[in-house]
């Protein structure tokens, strides 16, 4: 399906052309890309990200969103993925670790209701979203602060 250019923001344009398609967690990839890069910058090779989210399709699109949004890529060596399907993305700087999560209720929607009929007016509203109902930001498990909000998911 092509992406209608007039309603979906550019960005977002962008990005599914890079990926392929615009879905759900690809700009769910994006989001949480805005957030580390606000809350750590952007400066190129200063970040390590460990993203959460396996190898596997759909979740692994948010991959992709990360990269777009991120100077951390695959291929410059700065972003990592574990194989583990957490929907979450530790991001490191001068020992500060960040980590960026999906929130629960966000991901239980996305896996009962959106269809690839309905992905890309999903994936805008994830876009227009407030962040606080979209992500859970805090300190990584193990790096001090607390976590009690960031829940682990298992994938499908």
């Amino acid at each position: 399906m092509e992406v209608d250019q007039l309603k979906i923001p550019d960005e977002l344009v962008r990005a599914s052309e890079f990926h392929t398609h615009l879905g759900p967690y690809l700009v769910v990839g994006m989001r949480m890309g805005r957030a580390v890069t606000r809350e750590l910058g952007d400066r190129p090779f200063t970040i390590r990200i460990r993203a959460h989210t396996g190898r596997v399709p759909p979740y692994s699109c948010l991959l992709d969103g990360v990269q777009v949004s991120t100077p951390c890529t695959i291929g410059n060596g700065c972003l990592e993925v574990a194989d583990d399907c957490a929907m979450a993305i530790d991001a490191t700087k001068d020992g500060r670790t960040v980590r960026v999560a999906l929130r629960r209720d966000v991901f239980e929607s996305i896996e009962k209701t959106c269809t690839e009929e309905n992905q890309e007016s999903f994936a805008c509203e994830i876009w227009e979203m407030p962040e606080e109902k979209l992500l859970l930001i805090g300190a990584a498990p193990g790096r001090g602060g607390d976590t009690s909000g960031l829940e682990k998911r298992d994938g499908k």
